[in-house]
């Protein structure tokens, strides 16, 4: 074992009748030892201790344990001890070779707080740890214990924290010029943007507002954009549908229905309003919460927000009308994640789906609008954290989707006000979706609302289960 291992200095076999043997130093130096390992121990580490070996005294680790009879081994007969001694240095190498990456230091103990190594050249090996520890000021260091469990001992590492903290300043500098580098990227195709889609929208919102005014000369008048095929679109359609109009109130005047051009114009306003209401509600509130954060924090999670919103709208517009829930789980993640942007620690989200249910086929953008109303008319005016908790359920083959906050509710009279299936006037994202599941699935689906005042809402999205191999 001394030729296989550098670390051996001595090993030794004190008998119980007196016959002793070892392979070097003096043998009277390791009787005291004897009796410090204590009974039914496999091995014991003693502490770390001083001896002469060769005329050369050495730290040592003394390992021993006590021999038991073969023969006589349920009496636990005990006939000697086996005792080696082992090197610290050999163990752990070099103190002075040890890598001290960043001034770090390391100090290892015994049991008693002796050390026993480190590669701090100014401790003294044999030492207490806790002299060393005294004369320190440990708040310059970040200091981290581990036990060392053979011995029953303790390593300690220290850290600078001045080491540790260095690099923040060129972190800091880096980020800056990346945000000064985005800023330019994005630059262009803000440009872009707001020459093809902000100034033509002005535009068109300027002669809608004109047409507002009711007077007939105003609808006369035609609009021509310049911009992305869309807009172009746009413009080309509004202008048929005021030559409609045109049309169509020239000749309600002269058949002199006043009365039916009210009613028409009216139900084309609640259809059209209807179809498109969600997303530009959802456009508009999400862009309120990127103008509010940019104020107000100087623009950091601009980034964040803006990644989640294209998501939401790529995925709005373009696809089949049903999605696998998965996938509509995703974007409400993402809507979620720009609204806690917004709203910081106070909201909170907590998603329950098994997993049996996240191919089920539902109609795209179907959670988002119950989602909207249940943050900004039931947590945004509530005092304290916001939480939504978001959960699906099969029954009898009936699928179930539940939005549920801890917002402010609904009084009751308001509450009916909602239900009421004629009221065109309240929950418009609400009715909508409504709407959608019942002329998607018919009459006995829809949405069920429950709430009440200062205790939260809930909202239920009923349909049939689908799997995404459904047509």
């Amino acid at each position: 074992m001394i030729g296989m291992k550098d670390g051996i200095v001595d090993i030794a076999l004190l008998s119980n009748n007196g016959v002793h043997f070892n392979t070097n130093g003096e043998i009277k130096n390791l009787l005291p030892f004897k009796d410090d390992i204590p009974k039914k121990r496999l091995f014991y580490f003693l502490g770390l201790k001083t001896l002469p070996i060769n005329s050369e005294n050495r730290n040592v680790f003394i390992a021993g344990t006590h021999v038991y009879s073969t023969i006589d081994f349920n009496n636990d007969k005990e006939i000697g001890t086996l005792l080696i001694v082992l090197d610290a240095n050999a163990l752990m190498g070099s103190p002075h070779q040890a890598m001290r990456s960043g001034g770090s230091k390391i100090y290892m103990v015994d049991r008693k707080g002796t050390l026993f190594y480190s590669n701090d050249e100014s401790a003294r090996i044999g030492s207490a740890y806790k002299q060393i520890e005294s004369s320190e000021n440990d708040t310059e260091y970040f200091v981290q214990r581990g036990p060392i469990p053979d011995i029953e001992g303790e390593i300690i590492v220290k850290l600078p924290r001045s080491e540790l903290l260095s690099g923040i300043e060129d972190i800091r500098k880096q980020a800056f010029l990346i945000f000064l580098t985005s800023l330019l990227l994005l630059t262009v195709p803000y440009l872009a943007v707001i020459n093809n889609i902000v100034q033509p929208l002005k535009k068109l919102m300027q002669l809608m507002n004109e047409i507002k005014l009711g007077k007939l000369n105003n609808l006369k008048k035609r609009i021509r954009l310049q911009g992305y095929a869309e807009i172009i679109v746009m413009a080309d359609d509004f202008n048929q549908m005021l030559d409609e109009i045109d049309d169509l109130t020239h000749r309600l005047l002269d058949s002199r229905t006043k009365l039916y051009e009210s009613e028409l114009v009216k139900k084309q306003s609640e259809l059209a309003y209807l179809q498109s209401q969600i997303n530009p509600h959802f456009l508009y509130n999400t862009l309120e919460s990127i103008k509010g954060m940019a104020a107000e924090e100087g623009a950091n999670n601009i980034f964040n927000m803006t990644k989640a919103l294209a998501l939401v709208f790529r995925y709005s517009i373009k696809g089949t009308d049903r999605v696998p829930l998965r996938e509509e789980l995703k974007i409400i993640e993402s809507y979620i994640d720009i609204q806690k942007i917004r709203f910081g620690s106070r909201l909170g989200a907590e998603y329950r789906f098994p997993e049996e249910i996240l191919d089920c086929k539902v109609p795209k953008m179907i959670l988002q609008p119950i989602v909207e109303n249940a943050i900004f008319h039931g947590i945004e005016p509530k005092v304290g954290e916001g939480l939504l908790r978001l959960e699906g359920y099969l029954s009898e083959n009936v699928l179930h989707l539940s939005i549920k906050d801890n917002g402010v509710g609904i009084a009751d009279q308001k509450l009916i006000t909602l239900m009421k299936s004629d009221d065109t006037t309240a929950g418009i994202g609400l009715k909508n979706v409504n709407n959608r599941i019942k002329l998607t699935y018919g009459s006995e689906y829809g949405v069920r609302l429950n709430s009440e005042a200062g205790k939260g809402t809930e909202v239920v999205i009923m349909m049939p289960a689908g799997s995404e191999s459904d047509v």
